[in-house]
């Protein structure tokens, strides 16, 4: 369990001469949530304009905005002296960080590319191989989704200047997650631009057989997460190439709506912190 109070640097703490940053969980939710509404700024800066397109080695796209948004990101987290993990600014060994952030600074960049405004910028918290606080931005419609582990919630429109100054009142403007009530059919949810017949083949076996009526539906990037985290879908099944950037945030929010992440092999969590950063195949579910 994180604390509500903790030093940065732990051994400081206890009698060293090394720096400590004392930090509460409130702070560093105000901090991740300023750094993802400012790197959201630059993200539209950058989609309103002819933007290039660029081929990373593992041949995924990357602009203007998704290098821009990290550095916005570090800038701004980096009072809190904890460890940085980027999509885009990847240290050479993590092993010896207990508590890092974990960020992916533009979630969807085919998304970004394609121009249909289902992107995101996620930043996670990672503790003990968990991630224990999440902020999911979403630029295009000003909306906001973060979660520590007392709870989940959803903000529209948020402004930075009001959530700096009194962010009890600004946390009050937020919807309790999840809160979509209305009766649907047993919904779930796949990838827009990385359908595969893997997906298409575990829902036909393992889901179909017991929720017959089921609707299947596409968004891109984090979204899906949201949507399991608002109530307003069931499940999402997943066994495209992601990262631990991709779900960490995410993952964060949606168990503090009573949710879960689980690898379809086993049905354990999705691991943190591996020696590498891909996930497997996996389902995440909302929750009761």
């Amino acid at each position: 369990m994180f604390p509500e109070n903790f030093y940065v640097n732990e051994t400081a703490s206890t009698g060293s001469n090394q720096k400590a940053y004392l930090c509460s969980m409130k702070n560093l939710l105000v901090l991740s949530i300023e750094a993802a509404l400012r790197a959201g700024e630059a993200v539209m800066q950058v989609y309103n304009t002819s933007f290039e397109v660029f081929v990373k080695e593992d041949q995924s796209p990357v602009t203007q905005a998704d290098l821009k948004a990290s550095d916005i990101i570090k800038q701004t987290l980096t009072e809190t002296g904890l460890p940085f993990v980027s999509e885009e600014d990847l240290p050479p060994d993590r092993s010896s960080f207990g508590k890092y952030w974990l960020v992916d600074p533009l979630d969807g960049t085919m998304e970004f590319v394609k121009r249909n405004g289902e992107f995101t910028v996620n930043i996670a918290l990672i503790d003990d191989k968990r991630p224990v606080l999440g902020v999911i931005y979403a630029p295009v419609t000003d909306t906001l989704w973060y979660a520590d582990e007392k709870g989940a919630y959803k903000r529209e429109n948020p402004d930075v200047e009001q959530l700096k100054s009194n962010f009890p009142a600004w946390k009050n403007q937020s919807l309790l997650l999840p809160f979509s009530l209305r009766l649907r059919p047993f919904t779930v949810l796949v990838s827009r631009s990385h359908q595969t017949q893997e997906v298409i083949n575990y829902i036909e076996d393992k889901l179909r057989p017991l929720h017959p009526e089921l609707v299947l539906d596409s968004c891109g990037s984090s979204l899906k997460f949201a949507r399991l985290a608002e109530g307003s879908a069931d499940v999402y099944v997943c066994y495209s190439k992601t990262k631990e950037w991709d779900t960490a945030a995410a993952e964060a929010i949606l168990r503090a709506t009573g949710g879960k992440v689980c690898c379809i092999s086993d049905g354990q969590p999705l691991e943190y912190s591996k020696k590498d950063y891909p996930n497997p195949p996996f389902t995440a579910w909302k929750g009761k």
